[in-house]
C-alpha cells in the first residue's frame, strides 16, 4: 500500500510542494508532472497547481477525438486514465497547502526505478535554490492545418492594407518557431509614443495554450495599444534576439527610449544585443510579486520583512539611502545566502525608483500589475482557445480599441473637462492634457489639501521639503531648485507617470509658483500629441533622387493621411478630394517630362521569412544578418506551404 503523506506539510512555493509530490513518486514507483496550474489576473501570482501521474488521463485515439491534439504521447508510458494527483493552492500568506490527495493508481508502480519527467528542480539542489527549466522548444505546435490557416489570414490582413507587416520564421526541419506581425495603425501610432514598450511573456510563462508575446505601449488617452504581436516556440535567447530583430524593422528601426519586461537572463541578453540605445527597465510588480515565493522562508520567520523591503524598494528618496537600507536588512534578516535577493540587487538599476531618474515610464509599470498587461487580451482569449478563435478576437480587440480612442479624441476636441478646483495649475493643464491624463492630474491637485509642506534646509537656491501626505498616512521628501525649475520627490510618480504629483504640487505652491515648468509636461500626454511635422518629410521627398525613396516617403504619408482621414465623414471627404487633385496634378506634370525615372519599383516589403536552412539556430543568436530573409507574395507562398506543411 502506498504512503500517504500525513501529516500534510506547507511549502513556501509551488517548485516545493512539486518537489515534495516528486520524492513521494520515487518512492512509490511513477513518474510525476505537472498537469496543470493558474495565475491570479489580479496579481499575475500562480495560486494553485495540479501535480499528477505521467499516466493520468486518456491518450488520444480515433475514439477519442475531444483529446487536445497538442498532447504529446509517449509509447513507453501511455496513458491508463490513472487518478492519482496532488492539488495544492496558495494561502493568503503566500504559502502553499495540499488540498487535496488521490493516492491510487490503476497500473502497476515501480519503486526504485523512476526517472521523474517534467522535472524543474534539481534533486540536490534546496527548494529556495531550484532552477527555473524555461518553455523550450524546436517549433510551435499548432493543431493539423493551423500553420497554414495563419499564414493565408496574414496574408490576407495584409492585402487589406499594405502597411501591415509579418515575418516568420523556421527551423532547420522547416517547422514553423516564431510569427510576428503588427497592423498599419500600430506602426503609425509608434510614431509618436515610441517613448514606453512593453514586452509582455506572461503568456508564454503561463498554462496558455498559445505562447503569445505582445508588444505594448500607451496613448495620449492612457489607453493601451498593441504595437505588435508574436507567437513564439519558447523563451530561448535566440528567440527573443529574432523577435525584437523583427519587431525593430518593422518600426523603421526606431529604438524606443525605455523597454519595460520581465527580469529574465534571454530578455536581457537580447535587449542589450537589439536595442542597446534602448533603457531596459523590469516591471516592478513582476519582481515584487517574486518576493513572497523566492524569499518565503523569510517572510514566514520575520513579520516585518515585507514591509521593510517595500520601505527600502518604494520610499527610498536617494541611490545612498537605498544602499543603506538595503544593507541593514541583510544584517537584521541574515539575507547573505539568499542568491535571489543578491540577483535582483545586482540588477537594481533596472528596476529600483531610486534609480529611475530621468526615465519616464508613463504608467506602464506598477507595484501592481496593471491593467497594461491583461486588458488587450484577457476579456477575449482564454487558456484553451484555439488559434482560429485567437486571431477572430485579435481583430476584434483591434476594433475595440480603435473605437475607444476615436471617443477619446471626439471628447477632448469638442467638451470641456470639469474643472473641481480653483488651483492655477488645474486651470493651466485643462487646456493642454486629454480628459483621461486631466483626470488623473487633477485627483493629484485635490490631493494636495492633504498635504502639509514643511522646509526642512536649504542650500543655495535648492530646498528640501518633507511633505506630510494625510490621505496615504506617509511623508515624503520633496526637492526644489527654483534656479533649475527642478523638482523631484520620493514618490516617484513623475518618473512612473508622467505628471507631477500632489507633493510637489504643494511646495511650488507654498513656493510661490504659479504654473507647472514646461519640462513637466510631456507632450505625449496632451492633445497635441499627435499633431504632425511634416515640413521635413516633404523636404526630403522633394530633394531626393531615388524613387524608392520617394515612393516609401509617400506610402507613409498616405497612411498618415488614411489613419487622420478616417476619423469622421468630413475628414474622410477633403482626403479624398486632395488625393485626387494631387493624383491629377502628378499625372500632368509626368505627361510634361519624358522620363519619370527608375522604369521598375521594388516591392514595399512588409512580408519576411526566415529560412533556416544548413545553420544551427542556436549558434545564430550573436550574428544579426545570418538570416535569410525573402520577400515574398500569395503566389509565391501557396507552393511553400505546399512544402512545409503538407
Amino acid at each position: 500500500m502506498e504512503p500517504e503523506p500525513e501529516p500534510w506539510p506547507e511549502f513556501n512555493s509551488k517548485d516545493e510542494a512539486f518537489s515534495y509530490y516528486q520524492a513521494h513518486a520515487k518512492s512509490v514507483g511513477f513518474s510525476a508532472i505537472t498537469k496543470a496550474s493558474r495565475r491570479s489576473r489580479i496579481s499575475g501570482n500562480f495560486i494553485d497547481a495540479k501535480f499528477a501521474c505521467t499516466r493520468y488521463g486518456i491518450s488520444p485515439t480515433p475514439s477519442n477525438p475531444h483529446k487536445p491534439k497538442r498532447a504529446r504521447i509517449n509509447p513507453s508510458r501511455p496513458k491508463t486514465d490513472c487518478k492519482a494527483c496532488m492539488h495544492v493552492k496558495r494561502t493568503d500568506h503566500g504559502t502553499w497547502i495540499i488540498s487535496s490527495f488521490i493516492k491510487h493508481h490503476n497500473h502497476p508502480t515501480f519503486p526504485h526505478h523512476i526517472s521523474n519527467t517534467n522535472t524543474n528542480t534539481d534533486s540536490n539542489t534546496s527548494p529556495s535554490r531550484k532552477p527555473k527549466i524555461k518553455r523550450t522548444l524546436q517549433h510551435l505546435v499548432f493543431a493539423h492545418g493551423d500553420p497554414q490557416f495563419l499564414l493565408n489570414t496574414l496574408t490576407s490582413m495584409q492585402e487589406e492594407n499594405p502597411n501591415f507587416f509579418y515575418a516568420v520564421d523556421f527551423d532547420q526541419a522547416q517547422g514553423l518557431r516564431t510569427v510576428f506581425w503588427v497592423d498599419a495603425k500600430a506602426r503609425l501610432d509608434y510614431r509618436h509614443f515610441n517613448d514606453v514598450v512593453l514586452l509582455d511573456t506572461t503568456h508564454v510563462k503561463s498554462e496558455y495554450k498559445l505562447p503569445f508575446v505582445p508588444f505594448v505601449g500607451v496613448n495620449h488617452h492612457f489607453q493601451f495599444l498593441l504595437l505588435g504581436l508574436a507567437f513564439v516556440c519558447d523563451e530561448s535567447e535566440s528567440t527573443f534576439l529574432w523577435l525584437m530583430r523583427a519587431w525593430l524593422r518593422a518600426m523603421g528601426g526606431c529604438a524606443p527610449k525605455v523597454i519595460l519586461t520581465d527580469r529574465d537572463e534571454a530578455l536581457k541578453k537580447a535587449v542589450a544585443q537589439v536595442i542597446p540605445e534602448a533603457c531596459h527597465c523590469f516591471c516592478l510588480w513582476h519582481v515584487l510579486s517574486k518576493v513572497p515565493e523566492k524569499l518565503g522562508r523569510v517572510v514566514n520567520r520575520h513579520g516585518e520583512f515585507i514591509s521593510r523591503f517595500n520601505k527600502c524598494v518604494l520610499r527610498s528618496r536617494t541611490k545612498e539611502q537605498f544602499e543603506k537600507r538595503w544593507g541593514e536588512m541583510v544584517e537584521r534578516f541574515e539575507l547573505g545566502d539568499e542568491s535571489w535577493f543578491w540577483e535582483i540587487y545586482e540588477d537594481r538599476q533596472q528596476w529600483i525608483p531610486a534609480f529611475m531618474k530621468g526615465r519616464i515610464l508613463a504608467g506602464m509599470s506598477t507595484v501592481q500589475r496593471t491593467e497594461a498587461m491583461n486588458c488587450l487580451f484577457d476579456k477575449y482569449v482564454q487558456r484553451k482557445t484555439t488559434l482560429k478563435e485567437f486571431l477572430e478576437q485579435y481583430r476584434v480587440v483591434l476594433q475595440v480599441k480603435c473605437e475607444e480612442e476615436a471617443k477619446a479624441d471626439f471628447e477632448t476636441m469638442h467638451r470641456q473637462p470639469d474643472l473641481k478646483s480653483p488651483s492655477p495649475f488645474g486651470k493651466q493643464m485643462m487646456e493642454s492634457y486629454t480628459h483621461a491624463v486631466f483626470k488623473k492630474f487633477q485627483s493629484e491637485v485635490l490631493g494636495a489639501v492633504a498635504c502639509h509642506p514643511r522646509k526642512e534646509s536649504e542650500e543655495g537656491l535648492a530646498k528640501m521639503f518633507r511633505v506630510q501626505d494625510f490621505e496615504d498616512n506617509q511623508d515624503f521628501v520633496v526637492t526644489w531648485n527654483e534656479l533649475a525649475s527642478e523638482a523631484s520627490c520620493s514618490c516617484y510618480s513623475f518618473e512612473f507617470n508622467g505628471f507631477l504629483c500632489r507633493h510637489v504640487m504643494i511646495v511650488l505652491q507654498v513656493s510661490g509658483v504659479q504654473s507647472i515648468p514646461p519640462r513637466y509636461i510631456l507632450k505625449r500626454w496632451t492633445k497635441d500629441a499627435k499633431r504632425r511635422q511634416t515640413a521635413r518629410d516633404v523636404s526630403d521627398v522633394v530633394t531626393s533622387d531615388s524613387r524608392a525613396k520617394r515612393y516609401n516617403n509617400l506610402c507613409q504619408q498616405a497612411f498618415a493621411l488614411g489613419d487622420e482621414g478616417s476619423l469622421s465623414q468630413e475628414s474622410y471627404t477633403a482626403a479624398v478630394s486632395a488625393l485626387e487633385d494631387a493624383l491629377r496634378e502628378c499625372e500632368s506634370l509626368n505627361d510634361s517630362i519624358q522620363s519619370v525615372g527608375e522604369p521598375n519599383l521594388p516591392c514595399f516589403g512588409s512580408q519576411e521569412v526566415n529560412l533556416c536552412k544548413g545553420t544551427d539556430h542556436a549558434e545564430k543568436k550573436n550574428s544579426t544578418l545570418r538570416e535569410r530573409q525573402v520577400s515574398f507574395s500569395i503566389s509565391t507562398i501557396e507552393p511553400l506551404l505546399q512544402t512545409w506543411f503538407p
